[in-house]
């Protein structure tokens, strides 16, 4: 890794990071009113917030085809490849005129404070990987997460590919969307994997993003949703090689 080079970007980004976690007292204050759709709009802003300055800091760029298949409601979920961290950035640009976004996180996440803070404000939950009855509780928390009306995202490879290539995904994952009885919206992250994961180290990064068309996988029978399941996959993957 060149120190010189990632090591003040990533404490700029740090700081941005710290500027969103400002805000966690006054969504705290809105949740514990009950004033749910104050809440939203008060994570919407601070996310909005702090994915403009972030990209900004670490010279992020995206280039987003298919805004017109984000729906008009939510819930809903998304699936999107995993190619490097900056594609929490690059999910998040896509939503931040639009909806809060929460994620589903993996556990270890949670013992760095800063990143705990980032997750729980968003109403982010966790996920114990190889653990049959902590993931029991995550497809409840999402459940209940997305019966408030927020938008969760998934990465349903599991962790990042750190290429242009994308791996298989989990069986596991689409339970999510199957137990919440809600519509899918895929979701094709390329070029992020340049910003960090090829070198080591820190660079500039053009991200492209495409917004598929909705799924309702909810109207589906469970022989319809397998057929849909593949078809999910097949499309994210297919949007690498354009």
């Amino acid at each position: 890794m060149n120190i010189l080079k990632t090591g003040p970007k990533f404490i700029q980004c740090f700081i941005q990071t710290k500027k969103l976690i400002a805000h966690k007292p006054e969504i705290l204050e809105l949740r514990e009113k009950g004033d749910l759709e104050g809440e939203k709009e008060a994570i919407r802003k601070a996310q909005k917030e702090w994915v403009e300055g972030a990209s900004k800091i670490l010279k992020l760029t995206f280039e987003v085809t298919g805004w017109e298949n984000i729906p008009d409601t939510a819930p809903f979920m998304v699936y999107s490849n995993h190619q490097s961290y900056s594609d929490i950035a690059a999910t998040l640009w896509i939503m931040k005129d639009r909806y809060p976004m929460s994620y589903v996180a993996k556990e270890e996440w949670r013992k760095y404070s800063t990143l705990r803070d980032a997750i729980e404000l968003s109403r982010s939950i966790y996920l114990v990987r190889n653990n049959p009855k902590e993931a029991i509780r995550a497809l409840g928390d999402a459940r209940e997460l997305l019966d408030l009306g927020f938008p969760l995202l998934i990465f349903p490879e599991g962790t990042r590919s750190k290429r242009h290539e994308m791996g298989e995904f989990k069986a596991g994952a689409f339970k999510f969307a199957e137990k919440a009885k809600v519509p899918i919206l895929p979701v094709t992250v390329d070029g992020g994997y340049h910003f960090f994961e090829e070198t080591g180290s820190y660079q500039p990064a053009h991200i492209k993003v495409t917004i598929h068309p909705l799924v309702h996988i909810e109207d589906m029978d469970k022989h319809e949703q397998k057929e849909a399941q593949a078809n999910i996959e097949k499309m994210i993957r297919g949007a690498l090689d354009r």
